[in-house]
């Protein structure tokens, strides 16, 4: 029965362990997040302000449909921990 009982608090002790993981994991990817979010902000704000006139336009969208993907990737990863 003592057996028993030590599996169960090692198993709660693991778990909670995993939990503390999963909570700092998030904390660091929802900055992540935050980024991403700003890049394409501001990708949108140069695309609509210069426009096609721009040299780069093209690689900039282009870049911000990227950003765009890898975000979504991330927010898939994210989905998956928790």
């Amino acid at each position: 029965m003592s057996d028993k009982i030590i599996s169960e608090e090692e198993l709660e002790e693991q778990s909670s362990k995993e939990e503390i993981a999963k909570e700092n994991a998030l904390r660091k990817h929802a900055s992540d997040l935050e980024v991403y979010n700003k890049l394409v902000i501001a990708l949108d704000e140069y695309i609509i302000r210069f426009g096609r006139t721009s040299n780069i336009h093209d690689q900039a969208f282009d870049l911000k449909l990227q950003v765009q993907r890898n975000r979504q990737a991330l927010v898939d990863w994210i989905c998956k921990i928790c």
